[in-house]
């Protein structure tokens, strides 16, 4: 009787919690008296990741505090992570698993915990990965509702595009701008502000032609002009843009992330495309942002979220 006593109360606390707040890519560091900060802030440098567009942009937002300025909102951070002296200063709520502390929603809900030893600790590519799960994770959620009532998934949405022989998770926040399957073409867009516009394209093609990475970037700047409204001059730029192989579910093919420019509208901004092949079919999953002069890396993430959705067949 004691123990579902406790477990009752267990649940009731949790369920009582407030969801977990803070910006989205944020991670807060709190650390110990102990701790010598610079090396704190080497570390940080050392697990930062980078996304490279019209310019490098870093993926995580680090903030900091100590445990004694740990306390109010602070707690309700979305990601957090503790870098200690010794495991006895770490919450006693975190599990370790090759170095890393871990738990999920300790003070809030959706929230994600980590703590290391510091300085010994060396698992820093792993630690990175991990912080960016995180951070997919809260975007995935943001993207789809959790977060944003009005954002949610559609199963019109994932219906309609069954009856072209794909699939695709598209959030409601993304109006339907293009709708022309007889000419292998759909768009969505997201108005994210008066100053932020991102497009979300699905093109697809009849064929069994397997294109180089070259072709790849032509056939992509190729479906922009034709298809993008007033895009005749678009171009990718050839200095900024990257193209690695990639795996989708079962399907393989290629990732493109880069840059865009338009002369005669003097604009440019960031695009990332998936070029996959399936059963005859090549396809091209693309998102490009217009934000000019501010940050990119969200809304590139953002389209891979929901990218990775996509299936092709029933």
């Amino acid at each position: 009787m004691k123990y579902v006593a406790a477990l009752s109360i267990l649940i009731l606390l949790i369920s009582c919690r407030s969801p977990a707040t803070g910006p989205v890519k944020g991670v807060l560091v709190v650390y110990g008296s102990g701790v010598d900060y610079e090396l704190v802030d080497e570390l940080l440098e050392d697990i930062q990741l980078h996304v490279i567009t019209v310019d490098t942009e870093n993926v995580f937002n680090f903030s900091s505090c100590t445990e004694e300025m740990f306390r109010g909102d602070l707690k309700s951070r979305r990601t957090i992570l503790f870098v200690a002296e010794q495991e006895g200063l770490l919450p006693d709520m975190l599990h370790q698993i090759d170095g890393i502390y871990h738990a999920n929603d300790v003070w809030a809900t959706g929230q994600d915990v980590f703590g290391i030893i510091f300085p010994e600790f060396t698992h820093l590519p792993e630690l990175s990965r991990q912080l960016e799960r995180s951070y997919n994770e809260h975007l995935s959620a943001y993207i789809y509702g959790s977060f944003v009532s009005t954002q949610m998934s559609s199963m019109e949405r994932i219906d309609s595009l069954l009856t072209l022989g794909f699939s695709m998770d598209i959030p409601k926040s993304y109006h339907l701008s293009d709708w022309d399957p007889d000419a292998g073409f759909l768009q969505y867009q997201r108005f994210v502000s008066d100053d932020c516009l991102l497009l979300l394209s699905i093109r697809w093609i009849d064929d069994d032609i397997v294109l180089n990475p070259d072709e790849a970037v032509l056939w992509r700047e190729a479906v922009a002009r034709h298809y993008f409204y007033n895009a005749e001059a678009d171009s990718v730029d050839r200095s900024r843009v990257a193209v690695d192989p990639f795996k989708l579910h079962e399907l393989s093919g290629w990732m493109l992330l880069g840059m865009w420019r338009n002369p005669d509208h003097l604009n440019a901004g960031a695009f990332t495309s998936y070029i996959l092949h399936a059963d005859g079919r090549r396809y091209l999953l693309d998102m490009e942002i217009f934000h000019e002069h501010r940050e990119k890396e969200p809304f590139i993430r953002e389209g891979w979220i929901i990218m990775n959705t996509f299936f092709a067949g029933g």
